[in-house]
């Protein structure tokens, strides 16, 4: 049986996307050429090199502080982003996956 390595992805107090790659790439240790979008994310989980296989994604229901008014948009950014988690999960079974939503 394959050793539990546990992440903790905080995307909390992120207020650009660029700020949530950089959360996956720092803790899932991403090499510097995988892209910052849903479709690298998907290539990473479906077979490029990282590490972990449970992860906690922790993050707001909504976001209220995004810049620009970008609160929306960003909102159901992350909500694809953990979809990506999610599906992965599901289709293949490698990783676990856990959102904890905060107040």
């Amino acid at each position: 049986m394959e050793e539990t390595v546990a992440v903790t992805l905080d995307f909390s107090k992120c207020q650009y996307i660029s700020e949530v790659y950089l959360e996956m790439r720092e803790k899932m240790k991403w090499e510097d050429w995988y892209g910052p979008n849903l479709d690298a994310l998907w290539d990473v989980l479906t077979g490029l090199p990282y590490y972990g296989n449970e992860f906690t994604i922790v993050r707001p229901y909504a976001y209220n502080n995004i810049p620009h008014e970008q609160n929306k948009q960003f909102t159901e950014y992350i909500d694809k982003l953990c979809a990506v988690f999610l599906r992965a999960e599901r289709m293949y079974g490698e990783i676990t996956v856990r959102i904890e939503y905060l107040p």
